[in-house]
């Protein structure tokens, strides 16, 4: 009989996901007079700020050799979300994009396969095809272009995500590869800051503010992707991670593009044709069967009480 204490990282792992689909929302309104590089920059500079007073009170400080493994994947994490960013200003099909976004749970083994020689299991390769189903059904099903359909977006902004999926596919496998020693809220404000001053630094290069000045409810929007879906959002997740198994995690991470979905839905009117809704269970049911002997697993390891 499951215990409250046990059901308790389960439902953080509920609230992360809810959040982690709500930064979508956030980002898509904040980006609406925000330059998209300045807005990555600023929010994960400002959500490694906050978090940094925790780290130190509650963590000893990373050797030199640990703060550079998690600065390497840090900016590995920040190329992500400016792809990631990038996609998301010039569609609105915010559901499809959150359920490419989750291959890259399946793209991270091909990564360690070629950086570190970890070779990919049997099942993995049975539901790798799955997905690739699944991503064409999505990819055939969904008009890409969003707020710009003049322009060739209809293929760039799927692109984009593919891009950002697979990049950050390559920073899971250099994460478990290297960062696991390294203390979890240092760990994560350090990838926080990186990402950060990837996108300033990226920012400054390439964009301009818009002369008119921001309004008001932007900022609210840009407010809420800071503390509700970068900072809060990620201190639960290392909060949650530190009490369930990664099998069980990467479960239920994939209640984040249903959550997406469901809000892109409702608020930007995304259609949900059949070939959609085929295509995202065939992303959702690859990534289940690939995480299932995980679970199985740790199910088998756990001692009975």
């Amino acid at each position: 009989m499951t215990t409250p204490m046990n059901r308790t990282p389960l439902l953080l792992m509920v609230l992360v996901t809810l959040l982690a689909a709500a930064g979508w929302l956030f980002s898509k309104e904040a980006i609406r007079e925000l330059p998209p590089t300045a807005f990555i920059g600023s929010r994960f500079l400002l959500a490694a700020l906050l978090l940094l007073p925790l780290a130190w009170l509650r963590e000893p400080p990373p050797t030199r050799a640990q703060l550079l493994r998690a600065a390497g994947c840090g900016t590995l994490l920040g190329a992500s979300l400016l792809l990631w960013v990038t996609a998301i200003s010039q569609s609105d099909a915010l559901g499809s994009g959150a359920f490419i976004m989750s291959v890259a749970t399946l793209m991270a083994p091909l990564a360690a396969w070629a950086a570190f020689r970890a070779k990919p299991g049997r099942h993995y390769w049975l539901t790798l095809p799955i997905a690739i189903a699944g991503l064409l059904l999505l990819s055939s099903s969904t008009h890409w272009g969003g707020d710009h359909p003049e322009q060739t977006g209809v293929s760039l902004s799927l692109f984009w995500f593919l891009a950002a999926a697979t990049t950050l596919g390559i920073q899971l496998a250099v994460h478990r590869h290297f960062a696991q020693s390294i203390a979890p809220t240092w760990l994560t404000c350090i990838q926080l800051a990186m990402t950060g001053l990837l996108g300033t630094l990226l920012s400054l290069l390439t964009e301009q503010w818009p002369e008119a000045g921001v309004s008001h409810g932007i900022w609210g929007w840009f407010a809420a992707s800071v503390l509700i879906a970068t900072t809060l959002r990620y201190w639960l997740l290392t909060h949650a991670l530190s009490k369930m198994t990664t099998a069980h995690a990467a479960l239920m991470m994939l209640l984040e593009p249903v959550w997406t979905l469901l809000l892109s839905t409702l608020f930007y009117s995304e259609p949900l044709g059949g070939a959609k809704l085929a295509g995202a269970g065939l992303v959702l049911g690859a990534l289940v069967l690939y995480q299932l002997p995980l679970l199985l697993r740790s199910a088998r390891l756990k001692p009975t009480t």
